[in-house]
């Protein structure tokens, strides 16, 4: 079998397997006119009858080489050959970049088979950009699922499903189809710029290793299904394990605190990804599980993204954070009541007039170095077990000198004589 049968049959049984297959036999071909996707445009066409495939092309102009408008009219020029309807769609990126132009090269490819009611985008990436993305996330750090690089087939959208039936095809042997089929092809100068790393890993990384294994670019695309399998199945793991762990009572789901923290680290990771609903670099999971593993009174500690994971004893709570309100502070120069963040605390005509000898009353809240009788005010409020987040929204009672600010009252946690008597407030810990 030639080459040209080989690589047709190869696209083939990619539409064959289940996963892959147009549900309805409509297919978007994404072509550049490059040599990867007028090869996947060449097959696709010569396999659309005994496959019932109704195809459309559609060619995406970002606007940046003068040279890129005559590459899309070659591209519509080889779909009237192939009797296919086509179309170029214009985009504009602001700042140029390979993640930007790729954005708006797939919301632009993804708003034209919503309007041809088109359910299967089929692009044309190859095993060995497959290996190239693999080489590219590992000098980047990512883990398993980041390592399984691209899928063969993925939600491009609400409704429109994105496939790569190239993913078992070299670049080499791309360039050998190109030479048999005798098909004239663009060649984007920006894949030559070193200027960018994943340029760098085409044209000096993977030749240098490719000394190493001659089918090096076919070992790391299996690699990639290996990894992406891997990272199924330990994501469906942990969802069964954070359906165990957790809890769900009148403040809303909890987690197991002990419990999570002596899962295996890469169900944990997950499960703690799951749990904040946001995602978490691997320090920021880290921090978490030893938050779990310290099992005294109440904890908490800030997550991007404005969310904070709260450990009160055995359970774990992911939730926004609570802003700090600032300094705040309002005089108490008579009895009577006082509203203070959100709380009510009424002082009764003897409560303030024990209270008041010696300097002016004030409600605030809690301030870093105050002190309660002989010790710190917020080492009261650890073993009292109110959490951190509650603290300064805690009114307390002071009494000014010119010297300081004495604690004369902290609601439910300190103070003496008639202020236990009298004094009190609604809507804070009691």
């Amino acid at each position: 079998m030639d080459l040209v049968r080989q690589l047709h049959e190869r696209v083939r049984a990619a539409l064959l397997r289940p996963e892959l297959r147009p549900l309805d036999g409509r297919v978007l071909v994404a072509c550049s006119g490059g040599p990867d996707s007028r090869t996947l445009l060449e097959a696709l066409a010569a396999l659309k009858d005994e496959l019932q495939l109704s195809l459309a092309v559609a060619c995406v102009d970002h606007g940046l080489r003068p040279e890129a408008r005559l590459e899309a009219r070659a591209v519509e020029a080889v779909a009237t050959d192939l009797g296919l309807p086509s179309v170029t769609l214009e985009v504009q990126v602001a700042r140029p970049s390979m993640a930007l132009c790729r954005r708006a090269r797939y919301d632009a490819l993804l708003a034209e088979a919503k309007r041809r009611a088109i359910s299967t985008l089929a692009v044309a990436h190859t095993a060995t950009d497959q290996a190239e993305t693999l080489i590219d996330r590992l000098v980047r750090g990512a883990g398993v699922r980041g390592l399984s690089a691209m899928a063969r087939v993925r939600p491009a959208g609400p409704g429109v499903r994105l496939i790569r039936p190239l993913l078992d095809v070299t670049a080499g042997e791309i360039e050998e189809y190109v030479r048999l089929r005798g098909l004239e092809v663009a060649r984007d100068p920006t894949n030559l710029d070193r200027h960018y790393r994943r340029s760098r890993v085409r044209h000096e990384v993977l030749p240098l290793l490719r000394r190493e294994r001659g089918d090096l670019d076919r070992a790391l695309a299996a690699l990639c299904e290996r990894l992406r399998a891997d990272a199924d199945a330990l994501e469906a793991i942990a969802e069964r394990a954070l359906l165990d762990l957790t809890i769900v009572d009148e403040r809303g789901p909890s987690l197991r605190a002990a419990e999570l923290a002596a899962l295996p680290d890469a169900i944990a990771a997950r499960v703690v990804a799951r749990a904040s609903g946001i995602a978490l670099e691997a320090v920021h999971i880290e921090a978490v599980r030893r938050l779990c593993l310290d099992r005294n009174g109440t904890r908490s500690i800030d997550l991007p993204g404005g969310l904070v994971a709260e450990r009160r004893y055995d359970r774990l709570r992911f939730g926004p954070r609570a802003p700090d309100p600032g300094d705040v502070e309002v005089q108490v120069p008579a009895p009577g009541a006082y509203r203070l963040l959100g709380a009510d605390v009424e002082l009764t005509r003897e409560t303030f007039g024990a209270l008041s000898p010696g300097g002016a009353l004030l409600l605030r809240n809690l301030r870093r170095g105050d002190h309660a009788g002989s010790g710190r005010a917020s080492r009261l409020l650890i073993d009292r077990k109110v959490p951190r987040p509650l603290r300064r929204w805690l009114p307390i009672l002071v009494r000014r000198t010119k010297l300081r600010d004495e604690v004369l009252w902290i609601p439910g946690v300190f103070g003496s004589g008639p202020v236990l008597r009298a004094l009190t407030v609604e809507g804070a810990v009691q």
